[in-house]
């Protein structure tokens, strides 16, 4: 469902108010490249541009404020997420946004609440704002315009294994843990494109 104006301006506001002006930023060029990837991949452009504005709603909290509100608001959180606190972020932000600003809808708070890690099932627009986080003008990591030119060019089911198999990869590489979701999703990602999560010429490097 297209989302109002008004409520994409209120999110503006809240993010403005909520975030450090270099996290406000981020989002705002999140946003920007969110709804310029939903407008070629058919998903709705105020949808993507409403998940993209709030999905670091809660990233500026440090890890002992992240962990004191999820218990506060009972957000269910895995072991391995209370683990690693920094990923605690996204189901947490979901849970501040259907808090802070009613009438978001399902489908933006999933978008915010997978858009670190992913999740089963994916939609296609969680999928955008995963991917808009991962290309957005200001990423400057290994490999990204290759995955800029993917999305430009292929389908969104297409663009989401290469960006997401790239972001397992580098975890893996560089001896980072993975989290416990990452081979379901690697999975359903290689059913749904009949491709291998990893391209040949990476394996190994």
């Amino acid at each position: 469902m297209s989302r109002s104006p008004e409520l994409i301006g209120q999110a503006r506001a809240l993010v403005a108010a909520r975030l450090t002006p270099a996290s406000a930023a981020h989002s705002e060029r999140v946003a920007r490249t969110a709804v310029e990837l939903a407008r070629r991949v058919g998903v709705d452009e105020a949808d993507a541009e409403l998940a993209a504005l709030l999905h670091d709603y809660a990233r500026d909290l440090g890890h002992e404020e992240l962990a004191a509100q999820v218990e506060d608001l009972a957000v269910p959180v895995l072991e391995f997420e209370q683990e690693h606190p920094q990923l605690l972020h996204a189901r947490l932000g979901a849970a501040l946004v259907r808090r802070d600003l009613p009438g978001v809808g399902e489908a933006v708070l999933s978008a915010i609440e997978v858009h670190t890690v992913g999740a089963l099932p994916m939609s296609d627009l969680d999928r955008v704002v995963f991917m808009a986080d991962m290309i957005e003008p200001a990423r400057n990591y290994q490999g990204v315009d290759e995955v800029r030119a993917t999305c430009a060019s292929a389908t969104l089911a297409e663009c989401f294994r290469v960006g997401y198999g790239r972001t397992v990869r580098h975890l893996m590489q560089t001896g980072c843990p993975v989290h416990p979701i990452s081979a379901a999703v690697g999975a359903q990602i290689e059913r749904e494109t009949g491709r291998a999560l990893f391209d040949p010429p990476e394996v190994g490097r």
